[in-house]
């Protein structure tokens, strides 16, 4: 069958244990594109611009990332929806161009820099039961946090949904964030915006309060 008409689960699942060039050739084609995409849109949250060079560098290391302890990522792949191995791209390319800008922050700040180890397979060997599931209440309540924000742009613009990970997901300081060429704030300012978004956050996730009936209002208690 012409690998370019399989679909891109049944792709890599294909590639995960073919060597064949055409097949490889077609898994590339699609995939790169995704991983160039994120690179790009991290390049500008961590240093405000980007290079080809820098964009390739974090293609390779995604695809690297993909093929090490024998395609793992691929062997473990499980679809979860049509194309759902594009979603599973996304995520390994974004924690890809996060370490790749972490170590060379790191090697600027001295190598001082604290971060989260994120896993994009939470399955993985040497990960305990419980840790899976702590992993995944992580994961969901991480998705409900950026789903609230991304749907209020008014309140939380983009340069606040890049300080919040910043600080949350990646562990860098408010100084460490501060430093950064794309956010333009100090320091304080970064500690405020922070205070903003967490203060703001809860508020949308406490339980809303049922509406009084009528019959209750007239007759409280």
């Amino acid at each position: 069958m012409n690998p370019g008409d399989l679909p891109i689960n049944e792709l890599a699942k294909v590639c995960a244990v073919s060597g064949e060039a055409a097949e490889w050739e077609e898994f590339l084609r699609r995939c790169a594109p995704i991983a160039s995409i994120v690179a790009v849109r991290t390049a500008r949250m961590w240093i405000g611009s980007v290079t080809p060079s820098i964009v390739d560098d974090i293609v390779q290391e995604v695809f690297l990332k993909i093929c090490e302890q024998e395609r793992r990522i691929l062997r473990n792949f499980e679809p979860r929806g049509e194309d759902s191995f594009l979603g599973l791209v996304r995520t390994v390319s974004a924690s890809v161009a996060n370490d790749y800008f972490r170590r060379q922050y790191s090697t600027k700040r001295g190598g001082k820099v604290v971060t989260i180890a994120i896993d994009e397979n939470p399955g993985s060997e040497g990960i305990s039961g419980s840790a899976t599931s702590e992993e995944m209440q992580k994961t969901v309540l991480f998705s409900e946090l950026d789903r609230r924000m991304r749907a209020a742009p008014q309140v939380v613009t983009e340069r606040d949904r890049a300080v919040f990970w910043f600080y949350y997901r990646q562990g860098l300081t408010a100084e460490e964030i501060a430093a950064l060429p794309a956010i333009g704030l100090s320091a304080k300012g970064v500690e405020s915006a922070l205070r903003r978004i967490t203060t703001w956050l809860r508020k949308e996730l406490e339980p809303r309060q049922p509406p009084r009936t009528v019959a209750a209002a007239q007759n409280p208690g």
